[in-house]
């Protein structure tokens, strides 16, 4: 059963958001088929509440009714947004390149490209495949994350020792502020890569997948600090990845490569920048705009007091 005066406020809603020059009364009396008199009972309220307004002697879109436009305009499918710039990542990197999306506490792959023959790393991880986004996991999302989500982050943690607790307060202010964070690999990693590997396609349960979490958790140095990068001569790296951005700056999923090798230090500098530009490439499709560099000044909490200390 159709609802007369909801109808009737769709209709002038739709009027104002066309494109043009400020409408009269009487145009929009025209094309929504209602009388000036309901008209004004309607325009009103919606100049009240900031969805219309008058101008140049006419009525448009008020910045309520602009903004739900703006929003609206801006959700860009991140897979179609992804695509492109993955192709050329794995092109220029040589390493297959995925895409992680975040959807109720988990980072999940919704799209992957191979680098065909040239591909360097292990086998691209498949569409479908998640990652917790809990401490010391998705680094690079939490990075991003306002205090609380932040806080809620490493709560959701487990299996974290002492040890591991610190080292993400290190690691976590140099993540924001560079951009992408490390997985290193190790022997005992490598072999659990593969295990979680043979394990996901057979189905495990979500108890079996938390107690691998954990065993990466103690098997792992967690990322690698500025001073580590600049001191070692190579590295072996388990994957590489940088967020990918809103408008607004929140984390809406992220880049990898998992090159699942060891690599020189002149290497991950040159996987760091394809990863991160490509994360870049990615968020300014989103936003509908041009990249923009990952200079913007860090919340108060995202400093290490340390850090801090030495640069006031």
């Amino acid at each position: 059963m159709r609802h007369e005066p909801t109808r009737r406020v769709l209709s002038v809603v739709r009027a104002l958001a066309t494109d043009g020059p400020p409408l009269p009364l009487a145009e929009i009396a025209r094309l929504t088929g209602a009388s000036r008199s309901t008209l004004h009972a309607v325009i009103a309220e919606m100049d009240a509440q900031g969805w219309a307004e008058k101008t140049g002697g006419g009525w448009r879109a008020g910045p309520e009714l602009r903004a739900v436009g703006t929003a609206l305009a801006g959700e860009v499918d991140l897979v179609r947004a992804a695509r492109q710039p993955l192709e050329t990542l794995a092109d220029a990197t040589g390493i297959a390149g995925v895409v992680f999306e975040v959807r109720d506490g988990m980072a999940e792959v919704v799209d992957s490209v191979g680098a065909g023959m040239r591909t360097a790393s292990r086998e691209v991880m498949p569409v479908g495949h998640v990652v917790p986004v809990r401490a010391p996991f998705a680094r690079e999302l939490a990075a991003r994350m306002p205090l609380t989500e932040q806080r809620r982050w490493l709560a959701g943690a487990t299996g974290l020792t002492p040890a591991a607790r610190d080292r993400l307060e290190v690691v976590l202010p140099q993540i924001a502020r560079r951009g992408w964070s490390i997985e290193r690999l190790t022997p005992a990693r490598r072999e659990l890569l593969r295990m979680a590997d043979s394990l996901e396609t057979s189905g495990i349960g979500a108890l079996v997948r938390d107690r691998v979490s954990e065993l990466f958790v103690e098997l792992s140095e967690i990322d690698v600090t500025d001073a580590e990068l600049d001191a070692t001569a190579d590295l072996s790296v388990a994957s590489i990845a940088a967020p990918v951005l809103r408008a607004d700056g929140r984390a809406v999923g992220s880049v990898a490569v998992a090159p699942g090798r060891r690599m020189t230090g002149r290497a991950v500098a040159r996987a760091v920048e394809a990863v991160t530009g490509c994360a870049d490439a990615v968020s300014a499709r989103l936003a509908s705009g041009p990249p923009t560099p990952r200079t913007a000044g860090l919340p108060d909490h995202l400093v290490h007091p340390a850090h801090a200390a030495r640069h006031p």
